[in-house]
């Protein structure tokens, strides 16, 4: 395979997958700052980046890990988030679950990416390094935005209600995001915005643990405790999550993350990986450019 290209350089490394599809980490040796790992659509079928939005600062790298087959990561823009743009591009081509792909941060503004396999993006297959921020509850802020979106539309209401009672006793993951400006974001992203927020916020409480008390975001903090993949956002509009005397229930019952998406949230709750995970870097494909 040959490698990808960010301007005039490029860097690959290459290694034989072992037999488990879920033994990669990040090792930091990308670049001389902080890795933070990106989930590339958390088990088949939920179209997410998990975490939605990274503030990185320069010299730091993000670490994308595919767990589930058919996705890739491509830079865009804030107005065109599901073209790819060609201001210092960067793609890591379709790949499947156990790819690895590595990029360094060069600046600190903000910067999209989304899935260039079709229909995935226009599903709300997207997310940000560093995203322009607002003060919470601005009226550009997704906080500010949040109840006439959940008042004009009745999905979205069912969506934010669920949310919440998933976030109560976490204060801080029910509040993740939600300063996040979508001011200067297409009209119909503004959506997709929404429910990706939602779904790192039920993330998050399935998963107290990865969330430092700055608000980011470690996926690897828990050690030997496996994490949860609650299900997808969007399941609650056709009642996919039972709920239980007008709110919602959760279990720490749990399927393996290759399993199809759960009908219930008694079993919604699935094992993605435990810390062996994050043990040890063994890489189908690790791809290194400047971002």
């Amino acid at each position: 395979m040959p490698p990808c290209t960010c301007g005039n350089s490029a860097s690959t490394t290459s290694t034989m997958p072992t037999s488990s599809p879920c033994t990669a980490t990040a090792t930091g040796t990308a670049g001389a700052g902080t890795s933070h790992t990106v989930i590339v659509a958390p088990t088949q079928g939920i179209l997410r980046y998990v975490p939605f939005v990274v503030n990185a600062s320069i010299g730091d790298t993000i670490v994308f890990l595919w767990n589930a087959n058919n996705h890739t990561v491509t830079k865009s823009s804030e107005l065109a988030i599901c073209n790819k743009t060609m201001d210092a591009p960067f793609a890591s081509g379709e790949q499947n679950k156990s790819f690895v792909f590595q990029q360094m941060v060069n600046n600190t503004n903000s910067t999209y990416y989304y899935c260039g396999t079709p229909g995935h993006c226009q599903k709300g297959m997207f997310g940000i390094i560093n995203p322009p921020n607002a003060a919470m509850g601005s009226n550009t802020s997704l906080s500010g935005m949040m109840p006439a979106m959940a008042a004009n539309s009745s999905g979205m209401a069912t969506m934010w209600q669920y949310t919440q009672a998933m976030t109560q006793n976490n204060t801080m993951a029910g509040s993740w995001g939600g300063n996040i400006d979508m001011s200067g974001m297409p009209q119909w992203a503004h959506q997709y915005v929404a429910e990706n927020v939602m779904y790192t916020r039920t993330f998050l409480a399935a998963n107290p643990e990865t969330l430092n008390e700055d608000g980011s975001v470690g996926l690897g903090n828990g050690g030997s405790t496996p994490l949860m993949v609650p299900v997808d956002i969007t399941s609650v509009q056709n009642g996919s999550a039972s709920s239980s005397g007008g709110g919602y229930s959760g279990s720490s019952s749990t399927q393996p993350a290759s399993s199809s998406p759960s009908a219930t949230m008694t079993s919604s709750a699935r094992q993605l990986w435990s810390s062996k995970f994050f043990a040890g870097l063994t890489v189908a494909f690790s791809l290194i450019f400047v971002l």
